[in-house]
């Protein structure tokens, strides 16, 4: 079969034959008709996080194809050395979603990571209600975007903040109350973020300098509830951020990660998920997604940008 190998950490994956799968106890073989790019797969290449402890490996944590006996399925917990960007696959049995019918496996693919990663954040442990306010940071991206959406559906005012003018636009003619763009100084960006809050939420999508000025910015802001709940999810802008004592104790705020550690029940993300493209569909929320040929993946893997999430096609 044909697959994007990888075969060192921080290298380009290539378009190559590889062995094909064959399922073992417990496991289902996944003819793959779609898989979409992450931050995360990128970071297994890098050998930043969920990296490959030998090569030749198929990289692509993720996503959307049919099972042998036809049902359509979003797959994940795949056995190593094979990925989602290939033409087939082997994943855990039980370790997959149903798609539903109605949309194609090109958005199904791309909504699968962000989708589950909003839901998460905003729905399950954010747990937003209406009134309260979020701050997206890093909504410009694939994730922040669908979180920013839904937490404008739940109700919430929504302050969006990102790098891409273009995605800000798009998100307040969309409903969303605020936008604040995070490339400026730091004093700058913290008083942005300060003039729009007090903060119920914030999906932290970036880390960083960005998540710096948020805490400088939150000892000036109280929420109603009397405490803001600080979700990290990704670390776009940077793996560290340097947080004064200070900011900590004087801001009323409790920080927690969220990511595959802390994931939920397999029930619970089928039912995100199913929501989350049932909003897709129905037009409440919108999502670029960029289908190319996985035959281009040397060409793509380097430049794929974060305005629209890019889908490989077996």
């Amino acid at each position: 079969m044909h697959a994007a190998v990888l075969h060192g950490l921080g290298r380009t994956p290539r378009y190559e034959t590889f062995p094909a799968p064959v399922a073992g106890a417990d496991e289902d073989v996944v003819t793959v008709t779609a898989a979409a790019l992450k931050p995360s797969d990128r970071w297994m290449a890098a050998g930043v996080h969920y990296a490959p402890a030998a090569f030749p490996t198929v990289v692509g944590l993720d996503g959307v194809g049919r099972l042998d006996d036809g049902t359509r399925v979003a797959f994940f917990g795949l056995r190593p050395p094979y990925g989602g960007m290939a033409e087939r696959t082997l994943v855990r049995r039980g370790l997959w979603l149903p798609v539903p019918d109605g949309i194609d496996d090109a958005t199904a693919a791309a909504v699968l990571n962000p989708g589950g990663a909003a839901w998460k954040t905003i729905v399950v442990e954010g747990e937003v209600t209406a009134g309260q306010t979020v701050l997206v940071l890093g909504a410009t991206g694939a994730s922040g975007r669908i979180a920013a959406q839904l937490a404008k559906g739940r109700g919430a005012r929504v302050v969006a903040a990102g790098r891409d003018q273009r995605v800000l636009d798009q998100l307040v003619a969309r409903g969303v109350d605020a936008a604040i763009r995070v490339d400026r100084p730091h004093d700058e960006l913290a008083a942005a973020i300060a003039g729009e809050g007090p903060y119920d939420l914030v999906a932290d999508y970036l880390w960083g300098a960005p998540a710096e000025a948020v805490f400088a910015a939150l000892p000036s802001t109280r929420p109603a509830a009397g405490r803001t709940r600080y979700i990290l999810v990704g670390m776009s802008a940077g793996e560290t951020a340097s947080v004064p004592a200070t900011a900590l104790r004087r801001a009323p705020v409790r920080l927690a990660g969220s990511g595959i550690g802390g994931a939920a029940s397999i029930a619970d993300a089928a039912a995100g998920y199913a929501e989350v493209l049932r909003r897709v569909t129905a037009g409440e929320i919108t999502f670029d997604v960029a289908p190319v040929p996985l035959a281009d993946v040397e060409s793509v893997w380097p430049k794929a940008g974060t305005d629209r999430r890019t889908v490989f096609i077996p």
